[in-house]
């Protein structure tokens, strides 16, 4: 078990799935706890009977999921091309402190997010007046407020989390130089783009309400697994597509960064052209069009199409901007 792996992106594929497994079943017995043994088993029964917030639910662990694997792969990976290594000495040992060190930090961070939670919206309803005055009784503002901050530490812990589990689990080995580090290749950057624009879009989704079920037209479980689910899927392997076709061969000193970036600027470019857009037909239609064109399913799916080939030239024009082309050198003829 000690024994350093051939395939040097092994050790790391492990350590992913050891930071993965204590965060996913963490998740499901918290979840089985409130439904089961809390005081409010059941009112959160009868809000699990709602198709919507079984689908956010069970996303949302996913989406935590993923965000801790691509920040593990990334520092495991980072810390390993930094050392030159292939491995360690003893990688069992590794992978067990970092499954130790990922379970502790998933009891503090769980606790300190239920506290700061309390403690957000205490200030809130200490503060009810300003607040109201502020930021409104109802709309995108107060939808922000109440969602955005906890939403943003979240995120911004659970990548320390996971950033620190590895740097511990490192202290506890020492590395094998091998046959060099673990190659980082232009898959690698696709693949990490296209998570990073999911995790962006899939966020920025659940704050805003639900950003692809604003079709759905009955409490059907479908249509939920539909928004939540399919149309991701589809924006997931598009990206992932797009960055492997137009990313360069070689990488030269890109890294992990690069590729976060590259998600980044996808996603809030399709946003911005997204928006642009949409204001610039809303302009030239009248009220009766609108109205008429919100009713028809015709005008969603066109919506998607337009929202895909958007993504489409987000992830391109990321490429482009973050991965320029340098043109090899002409060969000097010999005299």
């Amino acid at each position: 078990m000690n024994t350093p792996p051939a395939n040097p992106n092994a050790l790391v594929w492990r350590l992913t799935i050891a930071a993965i497994v204590p965060q996913l079943l963490g998740a499901v017995l918290v979840q089985a706890y409130l439904l089961l043994a809390s005081p409010m088993a059941d009112q959160m029964r009868e809000l699990y009977t709602r198709p919507d917030m079984v689908v956010t639910t069970v996303l949302q662990t996913c989406m935590a999921g993923m965000l801790l694997g691509l920040t593990t792969w990334c520092s495991a990976q980072g810390w390993l091309r930094r050392h030159d290594a292939s491995g360690v000495d003893r990688p069992g040992r590794m992978i067990a402190v970092l499954l130790a060190v990922s379970l502790v930090l998933f009891v503090l961070i769980s606790t300190g997010l239920a506290l700061l939670q309390h403690a957000f919206y205490r200030f809130v309803v200490n503060n009810r007046e300003w607040v109201d005055s502020a930021f409104g009784h109802y709309g995108l503002a107060r939808a922000l407020l109440t969602a955005l901050p906890l939403k943003l530490c979240g995120i911004l812990i659970s990548i320390l989390g996971g950033w620190l589990a590895v740097r511990i689990a490192a202290w506890s080995v020492s590395p094998v130089a091998g046959t060099g580090a673990p190659p980082y290749r232009p898959r690698h950057a696709a693949w990490i783009a296209a998570l990073t624009l999911l995790l962006w879009q899939l966020h920025v989704g659940l704050a805003l309400g639900g950003y692809f079920t604003t079709y759905a037209r009955s409490p059907e479980l479908l249509n939920y697994v539909i928004g939540y689910w399919a149309l991701p899927a589809l924006i997931l392997a598009l990206a992932a597509w797009v960055g492997l076709r137009n990313l360069p061969r070689t990488l030269g000193t890109a890294g992990f960064g690069r590729a976060i970036a590259h998600g980044t600027l996808a996603f809030w470019l399709t946003q911005l052209l997204g928006v642009g857009l949409a204001l610039l037909v809303l302009w030239n239609m009248s009220v009766g069009q609108i109205a008429r064109a919100a009713e028809a399913y015709s005008t969603m799916a066109v919506v998607l199409l337009f929202y895909f080939a958007l993504v489409a030239l987000g992830s391109y024009t990321g490429a482009l901007l973050l991965y320029p082309r340098r043109e090899a050198p002409p060969e000097i003829a010999p005299a």
